[in-house]
């Protein structure tokens, strides 16, 4: 079976590494200005892109969107499938 022809509308944002600091670079902590941090983007159900990052040193967790940073309460309710 063949596969079918995929169309790019943007290319992908490289991806980054829990391993190595280096493929982190410009990512910090809000709380501690620590760089050891994981960084996940996703699309909420509401269309929306938004980023959560949590700190390995201090544990602190963010919601942004943009420049913004967001409750999680507010996330929850951007991320709930209208049925």
């Amino acid at each position: 079976m063949a596969r079918s022809a995929q169309t790019a509308t943007s290319a992908p944002e490289a991806l980054g590494s829990l391993t190595q600091p280096g493929a982190r670079v410009g990512i910090q902590c809000r709380m501690c200005q620590s760089e050891r941090v994981t960084r996940i983007s996703m699309e909420l159900a509401d269309g929306s892109e938004v980023q959560f990052t949590n700190c390995l040193e201090c544990e602190n967790r963010t919601w942004e969107a943009g420049d913004e940073l967001l409750s999680v309460d507010h996330v929850l309710s951007r991320a709930k499938r209208k049925l």
